[in-house]
């Protein structure tokens, strides 16, 4: 697999470099057609261009863009290779960059003065890095459930300042105008999920990672929820097969007294598949596990 692999990228290699790369005054042409293209609609509806011209700078456009995505695919790869032994494959990491490459041919803007290749990197970075950080949690949480996790850390100072004592569920949920049921869900979803430490904060600018409990010591919300914590995860568990439940133990240090996590090579091995099939295997039980999630609150 890793040679077919391997092999895919090498022909990928070849095939982006019959595009030349561009000089400082072509991005500058370029990047003017595609502004040009996108403030064509608002002149339109002015009536200072026609509706041919406003077709003929859509076409250049168009043209413009190819051409400096072309003239850049070398750059993703750059910036992917910084990415490489960090749960994805070179092949996934490309297509991720990628797209953070289209983003940045949309939004540049010559006329600020720096290279092309400076603006792009950095989005095509980022994009591979929430590609990296989605692939490392056992669960993805949407972007919706983000804010409300900031909410209910906030509710919950709150209420311990003025209670002076955890407050309950009900209470939870009648201060965030809530109900009970998505108050406790919630919680569960925040302890259930593996959530990155990077790139998330709350609406106080905190770091969302401080809201999880701690497992050495517990907090007040713990107390809260601990009786139906265990319910929630075995309904999970319960949505996937025995094998996929296996692989994900495996994969997150949940099988073994150490906590330590197992590669895919490591658990292909143990279970006696590819290294594939058990990215495959934990790729679906991912999806099954967000699915339930998302139905469940």
């Amino acid at each position: 697999m890793a040679t077919r692999l391997d092999s895919a990228l090498s022909d990928y290699l070849k095939q982006i470099k019959q595009y030349p790369l561009l000089t400082a005054e072509e991005e500058r042409e370029l990047g003017g057609r595609i502004r040009a293209a996108s403030e064509s609609e608002e002149l339109l509806a002015r009536g200072e261009i026609s509706l041919d011209e406003h077709e003929q700078l859509q076409l250049r456009a168009a043209e413009a863009r190819d051409r400096m995505i072309q003239a850049n695919l070398r750059l993703v790869i750059s910036v992917a290779k910084n990415f490489r032994n960090r749960g994805l494959p070179m092949e996934d990491l490309v297509n991720e960059g990628n797209v953070g490459l289209v983003y940045a041919v949309d939004r540049f803007d010559p006329a600020v003065g720096s290279r092309f290749s400076t603006y792009a990197s950095y989005w095509i970075d980022q994009a591979i890095r929430r590609a990296v950080q989605s692939a490392s949690q056992m669960i993805h949480i949407p972007s919706y459930l983000m804010e409300q996790i900031g909410h209910m850390r906030l509710a919950l100072r709150e209420l311990e300042e003025q209670l002076h004592r955890p407050p309950t569920i009900n209470e939870l949920a009648a201060h965030m105008s809530i109900s009970a049921r998505k108050a406790g869900a919630i919680t569960q979803a925040i302890r259930a999920c593996a959530c990155p430490t990077q790139a998330m904060t709350s609406d106080d600018g905190t770091s969302i990672i401080e809201s999880l409990p701690d497992v050495d010591a517990p907090t007040p919300h713990e107390a809260v929820f601990n009786e139906s914590d265990a319910d929630f995860v075995g309904n999970l568990l319960s949505r996937i097969t025995d094998r996929e439940a296996q692989v994900l133990k495996m994969r997150y240090g949940l099988s073994n007294r150490t906590g330590k996590p197992m590669t895919l090579k490591e658990i292909g091995a143990a279970v006696g598949l590819t290294r594939e099939r058990v990215r495959q295997i934990e790729k679906e039980a991912k999806r099954k596990l967000e699915e339930y999630v998302k139905e469940y609150i």
